[in-house]
């Protein structure tokens, strides 16, 4: 170490007080992060006795993770303390000495600098508040950032901006039926089955070539713009094993359980990675650039997977940590932004033993609210065929004016009479409102028999 600055002070008069302040030379650096040192500075054990505080500061042009590590004997880094430092923000810490030796390691996700200063400082006397205070002399309060990188924000009111999860589609598994009125599965091969029980749902792959399970949920989440999606499922699989694919996360196709846009976790035989796929063309991704590293390894136990999905960006995680982030700046990333949940395990050749997904809990949320502004739609004259909707949206209410049809048929499409939500004869007691609120996932489609109806359709 060398003596960076000396302090002195009297105290009236009566009592000197120096402070040595040391600059740690063996944990501050100036070498750029690089494949020749993998991307990582790792410092030297250094005392920290007659130390109250380790201030670490840090400037670099790539997203690192910065580590201020303590030993008791500088063998065992038993007390480590974990920070994220961004290009956007300025970086500085200051860490409570509680063991005799600390280090600092700092590292990005094999991405090379070609500017990084860190100095790390040994501060006999340290208070532990920030540089400065507000203008009132009170500590200040800084906009919250999550592990993301996402801030909270203010209206331009003042009011802080705050949103309730709303869940959309998926369900929690009880008991040993899987409810088909909200999940359709399919298993298909020698020993290939999916079942419920314990509280979750089990796919079992078999071991035959081309053996196939599959669940995805009847209904799709809709997307609205401004408002963030979230996936969250709860899974666990087994040991990746050759030729043999398993796949979980958000997915749409015209003939499901076949996906031709969507992204998901997957193994891929022995491999574990993401996928963004967009009609039909699936990106591979097992290189990533969140907080848990280049490179994930799958295990055997139960994570929390999350994929956060806009028109714009995707980011998924595993257990709260950031696992990897998709910007589409260029073109989009998906034919579609309303997906169901599904997964899958499909055997590309004979495989020796069973593989499992096991999943307990799976849903997408939107977050946000529930409801956007509803508009209308005025049915009148003679018998017709009218499409209100392209799209996913929902019924709110239907006010019959008056009755002089015969019937009127409502249809969850863009095109034909089926799948029908509602058909009603009408008579003179029908008229006033009928509430429905209920979704619709492909489109809405009015037809109306006989002529001179006159009815109000309230949708969104």
């Amino acid at each position: 170490m060398t003596v960076l600055r000396n302090v002195n002070a009297t105290i009236e008069g009566v009592v000197d007080i120096q402070q040595n302040v040391l600059a740690s030379a063996v944990n501050s650096s100036t070498t750029n992060l690089a494949a020749g040192n993998s991307y990582t500075f790792t410092g030297t054990a250094a005392s920290t006795l007659g130390v109250n505080g380790i201030q670490v500061s840090l400037f670099a042009d790539k997203n690192c993770t910065v580590k201020v590590e303590q030993s008791p004997e500088g063998t065992n880094w038993d007390l480590i303390d974990t920070y994220y430092y961004s290009t956007c923000c300025n970086f500085g810490v200051t860490v409570q000495a509680i063991s005799s030796y600390f280090r600092v390691v700092v590292s990005t996700n094999n991405e090379t600098t070609t500017i990084f200063r860190l100095q790390s400082v040994l501060c006999p006397i340290a208070e532990p508040f920030p540089r400065s205070l507000d203008y009132n002399g009170n500590l200040k309060i800084g906009t919250a950032i999550d592990v993301y990188g996402y801030s909270a924000e203010n209206t331009m009111m003042g009011d802080q901006r705050m949103i309730e999860p709303v869940r959309l589609v998926g369900t929690s598994f009880d008991g040993t039926t899987i409810a088909s009125s909200f999940w359709t599965t399919a298993a298909a091969g020698t020993a290939a089955t999916i079942a419920q029980a314990n509280a979750q749902i089990l796919l079992t792959s078999g071991t035959s070539n081309a053996a196939a399970v599959t669940a995805f949920t009847v209904r799709r989440a809709r997307y609205i713009g401004g408002s963030g999606m979230r996936y969250r499922a709860a899974v666990q699989v087994s040991a990746a094993v050759a030729n043999n694919k398993r796949r979980w996360g958000i997915g749409y196709g015209v003939t499901m359980p076949t996906v031709t846009d969507g992204v998901w976790f997957q193994i891929n035989g022995t491999e574990c990675g993401i996928v963004t796929c967009k009609g039909t063309t699936e990106i591979k991704i097992t290189s990533f650039n969140g907080h848990l590293g280049a490179s994930y390894t799958c295990d055997t136990n139960a994570h929390t997977y999350e994929i956060y999905w806009t028109n714009s960006k995707v980011i998924f995680s595993i257990d709260g940590e950031l696992l990897h982030t998709i910007s589409a700046s260029t073109s989009t990333w998906s034919a579609t932004m309303n997906f169901h949940v599904f997964a899958d395990s499909v055997n590309s050749d004979v495989i020796g033993a069973s593989a499992t997904l096991a999943m307990r809990s799976a849903t997408i949320y939107r977050l946000g609210k529930l409801e956007t502004q509803s508009q209308y739609y005025r049915v009148s004259g003679n018998a017709a065929t009218h499409v209100l909707k392209l799209g996913a949206g929902t019924l709110h209410k239907i006010v019959f004016n008056n009755t002089t049809g015969t019937s009127l048929q409502i249809v969850d499409n863009v095109t034909g009479t089926t799948p029908i939500i509602g058909l009603i004869t009408t008579a003179t007691g029908a008229q006033g409102a009928w509430d429905y609120n209920v979704p619709f996932f492909t489109g809405l489609i009015l037809i109306t028999v006989g002529n001179g109806l006159d009815a109000t359709i309230v949708y969104e």
